[in-house]
């Protein structure tokens, strides 16, 4: 922005109102306009676009810019009004590389009362390129300007796989940062592929968003950008001067390809709530779970291969729900039920070479699709769950490149993993361009057993996957539905394909997100359809992948980073989440389940047979029973977000707000050695049935005390261990 235009946001600010502007790429203006949407007045003039709104006689500026690295204006914007929105149309060129296109933004009356639609049309020239797109924000903070987004952590600890072992409690307003974080997932980079990322670092966030707030007029600004455009990677940059960019890396610009994407600018209160509220009602697809039933495996959990007697009333006190079925069932990764249903298969016991140490080749048993069908059976007429496991990106076990002599026969073609993969997916077969770091050029990408990465984009694949699906549902009727695992495979592009939409590595090539979404447009209502949910392990936290999604299953759940990340993401549907072992446990047991608590997320329990995962123990065993009334007490939850849902006087704990099939369930935790805390919930209900608390350790429910002031309700919750869940019916 130039100094120019910086000073006509200074004069604009005396106003005494709420202002913001909006200015283009350059100063330069071919004509001037004016324009109201959405309670924002739009005001085109020489030095910018300004935007006016009356909010509580708040005085705020932004500037908002389109930039594409390494072009500048060829020539003056045009401005004009039409069709319900003012068009700004810039030229730009890169006079070196003869890279142009032409950029149209549209600012238009938002889908409320509160919000200003802005939309981005990005039209190349020429042959196919690719450059970093720049949104940038530039908003004008004072010394009581707070900062949120959903983040890992509110504080800063580094690199985005940085070690970040403590909690920052993600519903805490910040002074604006310096910092970089990344949406869902740092982007690839031949010499930092990150193979293997876990969402363990402070840098990432899980929904494209950035909020300024004012407590001091409890006023705010988001900017917020559509999940439903062809997002790929991108990052967002925050200054402490108020300045926002957010940039998009490897879209596609050129002659053959015309780019939209589209951002909204809401108003909301000086609450980190507004944000989310807003994006809940603007895209329920992306927060609701397709099927209502998947509420019901909400709670504690389990990724087991155990198939015997457990004491069901013992896990039911705990919480306990569902079991992932641990990813044992197969013979190989991918064949997850073989073409045969009568015969029993040797389940897959390979170390991380996919080498089976002699006399161990049946270390896990043998199974069928009757064993299979009949465990998930049982564990329904104990009012527990099953999903299966189901994998889209990795495919068999001792993979040998390049393709080695086949001797199998067509009939027992799918006992051979190698065979399989080289005579009916080879074309999805994810090679390695030339300068991956740890990847020979043209070699496949090995994941545990000796697998491979594929490309589900691929038509032979996504066939094969979709078989496969089928097979379960038809094969397994008492199964609720699958579990997807790792998806930080999608961060890689596919330089065999090509999507019309990606430029990576200065060549055509399809994203693997662009292969989820169109693989999920598919599977999705074949299961849903078929009263089957579908959850995901999703190391890539990214709200743009979850459309329909059901849950999710957080293999990185007893971290704290991603603890965070994944409950944005399941404001309205169950997050489940891992426990690697007791002794994630031990260092803190209040700490570990109020943390969960306050989040609505659901810890995995002491389950038999647990893989790499928390397995039973008279203490951990009793820690849970101890935390169980209160994980019931938020099952079926979702997230209230009415402005200011709830206070704690003097800070003296924190609390959140849950709606419930039986009412609202209001943890109150971290309250310390206090034995009671005053809080004050906002919106009450005017009818209440009853009102109580479950504490931990107490055997019955604790009397509330409530005092009624107007529309709200001021609450003395008694605590135990420094926690409580308020019950409201």
């Amino acid at each position: 922005m130039t100094n120019v235009s910086h000073r006509r946001l200074l004069q604009a600010a005396t106003t005494g109102i709420l202002t913001l502007v909006l200015c283009g790429i350059s100063p330069l203006f071919a004509q001037t306009a004016s324009f109201t949407a959405g309670g924002f007045t739009l005001r085109a003039e020489n030095g910018g676009v300004i935007a006016v709104i009356a909010a509580k006689g708040e005085r705020r500026e932004a500037g908002l810019t389109t930039e594409i690295e390494g072009l500048t204006n060829a020539r003056p914007v045009q401005v004009s009004v039409r069709s319900g929105a003012l068009e700004l149309v810039h030229t730009l060129a890169d006079s070196s590389s003869g890279r142009r296109c032409t950029v149209i933004e549209r600012f238009s009356k938002g889908n409320d009362e509160t919000s200003l639609h802005w939309e981005v049309e990005i039209r190349g020239e020429g042959s196919p390129w690719s450059s970093p797109i720049h949104t940038k924000v530039l908003y004008h903070p004072n010394t009581a300007t707070r900062f949120w987004t959903a983040w890992s952590n509110p504080n800063d600890d580094g690199e985005p796989e940085g070690k970040g072992n403590g909690w920052g409690n993600p519903l805490t307003e910040i002074a604006v940062p310096d910092r970089r974080f990344y949406y869902g997932a740092p982007y690839f980079k031949l010499d930092q592929p990150r193979i293997g990322f876990s969402p363990t670092g402070g840098n990432l966030i899980s929904l494209p968003l950035a909020s300024f707030l004012q407590p001091e007029k409890d006023t705010g600004l988001s900017v917020i950008f559509s999940p439903k455009d062809p997002l790929l990677d991108m990052t967002l940059d925050v200054s402490h001067t108020g300045s926002a960019d957010f940039t998009q890396y490897f879209q596609r610009l050129g002659s053959q390809r015309i780019l939209h994407y589209s951002i909204d600018l809401v108003n909301h209160e000086a609450d980190w709530r507004g944000p989310l509220r807003w994006m809940v009602d603007q895209y329920p697809t992306y927060f609701n779970p397709a099927l209502p039933i998947a509420q019901h495996l909400g709670g504690t959990s389990a990724y087991s291969t155990f198939e015997g007697t457990v004491d069901a009333r013992k896990f039911h006190e705990m919480d306990f729900k569902t079991n992932w079925k641990a990813s044992f069932d197969f013979p190989y990764m991918g064949m997850f039920l073989p073409p045969t249903d009568s015969g029993r298969w040797t389940r897959f016991a390979g170390d991380s070479g996919g080498k089976v140490n002699p006399g161990q080749e049946n270390a896990r048993g043998s199974t069928s699709i009757a064993q299979m069908a009949d465990y998930s059976a049982r564990m329904r007429k104990q009012d527990f769950y099953v999903l299966n496991y189901f994998n889209v990106t990795e495919f068999g076990a001792g993979i040998v490149f390049p393709k080695p002599p086949l001797k199998s026969s067509s009939a027992e073609l799918w006992k051979d993993p190698n065979a399989w993969l080289y005579q009916r997916l080879s074309a999805a077969l994810l090679l390695a361009p030339k300068g991956v770091k740890g990847v020979s050029e043209g070699h496949p990408y090995y994941t545990w057993g000796k697998g491979v990465i594929l490309d589900c984009g691929e038509p032979s694949y996504q066939k094969f996957l979709l078989e496969q699906a089928k097979r379960h549902i038809d094969k397994l009727p008492q199964s609720s539905g699958i579990c997807i695992d790792r998806m930080d495979w999608l961060r890689f592009y596919n330089q065999k394909a090509d999507d019309g939409q990606s430029w990576f590595n200065n060549a055509p090539a399809r994203s693997l997100y662009h292969s989820w979404h169109d693989l999920m447009s598919k599977l999705l209502p074949m299961m849903h359809n078929s009263g089957k949910v579908v959850f995901v392990n999703n190391h890539l936290k990214r709200i743009d992948l979850l459309q329909n999604i059901d849950g999710i299953f957080d293999e990185f759940g007893s971290h704290p980073a991603s603890l965070n990340l994944t409950a944005f993401l399941t404001l309205k549907r169950p997050a489940l989440g891992w426990v690697n072992d007791e002794e994630v446990i031990r260092k803190d047991p209040d700490g570990f389940f109020q943390r969960s608590l306050l989040l609505g997320t659901f810890p995995m329990a002491p389950f038999p047979g647990n893989d790499h995962s928390l397995t039973p123990s008279p203490w951990v065993d009793q820690e849970f029973l101890t935390y169980g009334p209160l994980m019931k007490a938020l099952d079926g939850r979702s997230w209230v977000l009415t402005p200011h849902a709830i206070d704690v006087d003097r800070h003296a704990a924190q609390a959140n707000v849950f709606s419930t099939p039986n009412g609202l369930a209001i943890p109150v935790v971290f309250g310390g050695n206090a034995t009671s805390v005053r809080v004050t919930l906002r919106a009450a209900p005017h009818t209440i049935a009853s009102i109580d608390a479950v504490a931990p350790g107490v055997a019955q429910p604790l009397p509330v005390h409530q005092t009624r002031h107007g529309e709200n309700l001021i609450l003395d919750v008694p605590l135990r261990r420094g926690c409580a869940i308020v019950r409201i019916k």
